[in-house]
């Protein structure tokens, strides 16, 4: 009787370490026919219409993939957790996903003050990560698990100060500043006045306005009085709307500047001609676009009945999740944390048919490209095209 109960504890054992082996062998949220995948991104309140559009994106496109047969043999599963567009709420989403619905990883954690509130646990739990925030912190120095995408605000601000030197060429240019006391908005400011002096470019005029503001009066007031022929914006869409419609009423007609945030279809949408003389910095491509990548983007749009009013988020989220695609399609069989990782750390010039700009990290940086590209506004189409190809600051 005891030889009988050895052999089944021995039995037991040995069932426990092959199954402990074929988990350590699968990763965590690896199994033979399935990869689990979680993302966390705002889908209510105040701000929900820049996470829905972006998160939508990721979902189609692993959907998409998961219809012509997954990635070596595997379908993706995808898990979104909202955050309310808060870092408490981002924090408690990523131990759910990772502690309890067991992902591979967190493909975002959102935002720039989200995904601070993450380092830690995306370092402890080798979260590979593509944060929405642009910040130079996340990579500088080097972050393991996270690998940045898209040029940061200081970057993208030299390459429209760059471009009102070499390519508008006017003979007498004054620059007028508005900006938002957030984080974006003062790294903007800072930008545009270290490129203008470097420049001989006369500021003439720094002007808050509060994120959201409904009317700009005074601030075009300000602007017709400094008599600034240029005026770069350093907020997003619901402040940079308000101001070209402003302008328009008090028949000021500037050339204006904005960056990514504030680079998107619907702004021409919402402004009409008063959008005509807007010109925007941004990393993702024009939905109008013949590119692959955008023409992807737009069928797979159709696919799956999705009308995104921002095209440019629901772009960049199937740039995200083309990027995880083929980072957990390297990797192969063997798919973990650690080997996801040293995936994405193979990418070289990694091309995502005009998405997004070329892609290269390594094992020393996942530094972004400092690429963007100028987009005009096509009022009558009620669209914005690029009048630039992919620039870096001179």
């Amino acid at each position: 009787m005891r030889g009988k109960w050895l052999k089944i504890l021995c039995l037991a054992g040995l069932v426990l370490l092959l199954s402990a082996g074929l988990a350590l062998a699968g990763g965590r949220g690896v199994s033979d026919n399935e990869v689990k995948l979680g993302f966390v991104l705002v889908k209510t309140g105040p701000v929900a219409a820049l996470g829905i559009p972006q998160g939508n994106g990721m979902v189609d496109y692993m959907k998409y993939i998961n219809e012509k047969g997954g990635i070596n043999g595997r379908k993706i599963k995808m898990t979104w957790e909202d955050d309310g567009f808060q870092a408490p709420k981002s924090v408690a989403a990523v131990k759910k996903l990772i502690t309890r619905d067991k992902v591979l990883t967190i493909m975002t954690t959102g935002g720039t003050n989200q995904t601070i509130a993450n380092l830690r646990n995306i370092k402890r739990y080798k979260i590979s990560n593509i944060p929405n925030g642009l910040s130079l912190e996340f990579f500088e120095p080097l972050n393991p698990y996270i690998f940045a995408m898209g040029a940061v605000y200081k970057w993208q601000y030299q390459v429209i100060m760059d471009y009102i030197k070499y390519d508008l060429k006017m003979k007498d240019p004054r620059i007028g500043v508005v900006y938002t006391r957030k984080e974006y908005g003062k790294k903007g400011l800072e930008a545009v006045k270290e490129r203008a002096a470097r420049y001989n470019i006369p500021v003439v005029a720094e002007l808050v306005l509060p994120t959201g503001s409904p009317d700009a009066s005074s601030q075009v007031l300000a602007l017709q009085k400094a008599k600034a022929n240029i005026v770069v914006t350093c907020d997003v869409l619901p402040s940079v709307i308000p101001f070209l419609k402003t302008a328009e009423k008090y028949n000021y007609w500037p050339k204006v500047f904005g960056f990514n945030w504030a680079t998107d279809d619907l702004l021409v949408k919402a402004c009409g001609p008063a959008a005509k003389n807007y010109i925007g910095a941004g990393f993702v491509g024009s939905w109008s676009s013949d590119d692959p990548g955008i023409k992807l983007a737009r069928e797979i749009a159709k696919k799956y009945n999705r009308k995104p009013k921002l095209t440019s988020l629901y772009i960049g989220g199937i740039g995200v999740s083309m990027l995880f695609a083929e980072a957990i399609k390297r990797a192969g069989k063997d798919l973990t944390p650690e080997s996801l990782k040293a995936a994405f750390e193979t990418l070289r010039d990694f091309k995502t048919g005009g998405i997004f700009p070329p892609v290269t990290w390594t094992a020393k940086s996942h530094a972004p490209s400092k690429k963007v590209k100028l987009f005009k506004a096509d009022v009558k189409n009620r669209r914005l095209v690029p009048i630039t190809g992919w620039r870096a600051p001179r």
